[in-house]
């Protein structure tokens, strides 16, 4: 009783306040004053997440003022899939589905908004269809309508229906490319530029999605056979070259000749870090490791932000490491160091260029395994500041604590345990005597 005398009360006020409004959207009063009625109904219901019993008064206001408020079909829709979710009877659930598709299609008759729209309802589609075409169409002209703006829920959903299509074997794998390269330029944009962190973050997520699905279907071969007509067509293409190595750094192509061919004609158009960064994972796959070096400090030195100078001199300092050249790693390491002390991957950089330059340093068999104790003090080091590296730290740190000299060896140069040790090499600095019984 109580429950009944909250609805009247809000039907009487609610009608005082819309009845006049509402007329506007109905054929008559009498039509107006059930439109009401029914509105109040079932927001109330809808407002105790009672979708049940919201439906009817939902379904009458639908039919009687389709046009009264937006939020009659936002509302509705929200219940209708409440209400889908919960249905055991397949018949029941099969009508329920298309209420849920047809009140889409009014929302957008009655309010426009048709991108944004047409992506909540294709999602939809391919969440309760077993349609993944159809519902790709619908996403395909949502993307078409809203570019950029597309959401991120709508994006992973439109990728899902190229790649169900794909699975069905309802289309091929140029699809899956082609919705990828459009695709990811606009979740890349909104990663960029969304001022909110949620957004930002939900776009990032998208993204991780549509890359798992991307790398399982898109092989090297495949990536190569879609974008060498149109690199020899459109060489001079910006957009095009971005796209090209884009896709194949992530399907890890980057020792095709077209990705160095792709980088290189970048670099010429725009000599950027991130044309430069390009070439050098080119040539780095090809082993020729010295230009490789060359184009990662180009890279490095026109970067304008920390995390792409970060990644430039992260790979040529471990470069430097393969050339042999362990102090100009150390040098870039210690740049990193600079940017940020926390980074675990540039002590680890600077551990590994002592181990590997350790035959410059010591003139006995104590001192010839001394470097061993100062890399442990890197590794230590990175495992304390970032947990991202803690993990392969500690297995350098059990590796190369193994390699300490031994006890008698340093004691019979008087070396002794504990005591402070200091380099007269390029390592430069102290450490910490530490020795192996055998």
């Amino acid at each position: 009783m109580k429950r009944i005398v909250m609805i009247m009360m809000a039907v009487v006020g609610f009608g005082q306040l819309a009845q006049a409004q509402l007329r506007t959207y109905t054929a008559n009063e009498e039509d107006s004053m059930a439109c009401v009625q029914n509105l109040s109904l079932y927001i109330e219901y809808f407002k105790q997440d009672n979708f049940k019993d919201a439906y009817p008064g939902w379904t009458k206001a639908a039919s009687i003022c389709p046009k009264s408020t937006e939020s009659l079909w936002i509302n509705g829709i929200k219940l209708v899939s409440e209400l889908i979710d919960i249905e055991e009877n397949a018949e029941r659930k099969s009508r329920l589905i298309d209420t849920l598709f047809w009140a889409y299609d009014q929302r957008i008759e009655h309010f426009g908004k048709e991108g944004y729209v047409l992506g909540r309802k294709g999602s939809d589609m391919l969440k309760y269809l077993d349609d993944p075409k159809h519902a790709f169409e619908t996403l395909d002209k949502s993307f078409e309508l809203q570019g950029n703006e597309m959401e991120a829920g709508a994006s992973i959903y439109y990728y899902k229906a190229a790649y169900d299509m794909y699975r069905k074997k309802q289309t091929d794998k140029a699809l899956l490319i082609e919705v990828y390269d459009k695709l990811s330029d606009a979740v890349d944009y909104n990663i960029a530029n969304q001022s909110d962190e949620r957004m930002k973050t939900a776009y990032s997520t998208a993204l991780a999605n549509i890359n798992k699905m991307f790398v399982t279907v898109a092989d090297c071969p495949d990536l190569i056979e879609n974008f060498t007509p149109k690199f020899e067509s459109n060489p001079s293409d910006e957009a095009l070259l971005r796209k090209i190595l884009k896709a194949l750094e992530k399907r890890d192509c980057t020792e095709e000749q077209l990705y160095l061919d792709a980088a290189e004609a970048l670099f010429k158009i725009s000599p950027d870090a991130t044309a430069a960064y390009a070439i050098a994972n080119g040539y780095a796959k090809k082993d020729n490791l010295s230009k490789a070096y060359e184009y990662y400090m180009n890279s490095a030195d026109q970067a304008e932000d920390d995390a792409m100078k970060t990644k430039s001199l992260t790979k040529a300092a471990n470069t430097a490491l393969i050339l042999g050249n362990y102090i100009k790693a150390k040098a870039l390491a210690q740049q990193l160091l600079a940017m940020n002390p926390n980074n675990g991957e540039a002590y680890i950089i600077i551990g590994n260029a002592y181990v590997k330059g350790r035959k410059d340093c010591g003139s006995n068999e104590c001192e010839s395994r001394a470097a061993f104790w100062a890399a442990v003090d890197m590794f230590q080091k990175a495992k304390a500041v970032d947990g991202s590296v803690a993990g392969n730290a500690q297995k350098l740190i059990n590796t190369y604590s193994a390699q300490f000299p031994k006890k008698e060896d340093c004691f019979f140069h008087g070396i002794n345990e504990g005591t402070t040790y200091t380099f007269d090499c390029w390592i430069g600095g102290t450490t910490s005597v530490r020795t192996r019984d055998n």
